[in-house]
């Protein structure tokens, strides 16, 4: 059985897969950063929305209490 030869020679075959493979993490990287980038925008628009809607909410049930205590007081009146 032949004894394993390491051989360490660099030829063109071996810059050209090296460069390939740092050109594809470059991009790769770059467009998960540009998607994370989005869904960290599309979260932050949600987040304000929940916000403003349980302000409005609120806002909704103090309307509907007055409503509620002027019904009362209208047929108190009659």
């Amino acid at each position: 059985m032949p004894a394993l030869r390491l051989d360490l020679t660099i030829n063109l075959g071996h810059i050209i897969t090296f460069g390939g493979l740092l050109v594809t993490m470059a991009v790769g990287w770059a467009t998960f950063d540009g998607r994370l980038r989005a869904v960290e925008r599309t979260l932050e628009t949600a987040t304000a929305t929940l916000v403003e809607q349980v302000r409005q909410g609120a806002q909704l049930a103090a309307v509907s209490d007055r409503v509620t205590r002027l019904e009362r007081i209208a047929e108190a009146g009659k």
